[in-house]
């Protein structure tokens, strides 16, 4: 059984997704338990109890806004997923810190949650991409890496660092140029002139840093911000991770 929770304070809106979102339920002839809250107090106290598998949380509230409720709930329910509700884009990197699913436009519910709902249920499916391998050749042998396993590549010259989720790395004699050409395609972003980074791993960008969801940072070329995070919102899109 899947628990799902919406927290808004606009009772309009709270009364449009809580529809479609059932409406899609009961298409998919899922079994599962929906909520519906206006009050972030009182969705934090059930969520203690229910511990919500998929959590929708409005933004703009005045008591205590979407990403303060993300961060209580983040000691409540660490498995669950987040949607935000937001217009506004700029307010994506700060909200990569608590690993959402998504993003929704309030000005579009009915078409972002029923498109939200259908990702949601495709990821959740199919775990078939996370063992989805990318090939190099290294001199006379062939390197295999899984491309959810790839954090980033770090240039050196002649030999390339290719750092992995487990923190161990391998050194390979390949072009960084060719390495962006072969990665670019997989969500892998040049973000300096040294690093290409898989957006998976994006937590936040920071001045002239990038925070990696690994703890770690990364400098980011100050010129092509900008650039760097549009290509992370065109990925985000186009791999069902954020709807703008």
């Amino acid at each position: 059984m899947i628990k799902i929770a919406i927290l808004d304070d606009d009772k309009t809106a709270l009364m449009i997704s809580t529809a479609t979102v059932e409406a899609f339920l009961k298409e998919k002839n899922a079994e599962y338990k929906l909520f519906s809250f206006s009050n972030p107090l009182n969705f934090l106290a059930s969520a203690k109890e229910e511990k919500f598998d998929l959590s929708f949380l409005d933004i703009d509230m005045p008591e205590m806004n979407g990403l303060e409720v993300a961060n209580e709930l983040a000691g409540i329910a660490k498995n669950g997923q987040i949607i935000f509700l937001s217009q506004r884009e700029d307010l994506v990197f700060e909200c990569l810190k608590f690993h959402p699913f998504g993003f929704i436009r309030k000005s579009k519910l009915i078409d972002d949650f029923s498109l939200m709902m259908t990702q949601y249920f495709q990821t959740f499916a199919n775990t078939e991409s996370d063992e989805t391998k990318i090939d190099f050749i290294d001199k006379t042998k062939t390197i295999s890496f899984k491309i959810k396993e790839i954090v980033y590549v770090e240039g050196n010259r002649n030999y390339q660092k290719v750092v992995l989720k487990d923190k161990t790395s391998q050194d390979i004699r390949v072009p960084l140029g060719s390495l962006e050409d072969k990665l670019k395609d997989h969500g892998f972003i040049r973000i300096h002139k040294g690093y290409l980074l898989n957006y998976l791993y994006i937590r936040s960008i920071e001045g002239e840093e990038v925070y990696l969801t690994t703890g770690t940072s990364l400098p980011i070329a100050k010129k092509r911000k900008d650039e760097i995070m549009k290509q992370y919102l065109a990925i985000s899109r186009k791999n069902s991770a954020v709807i703008i």
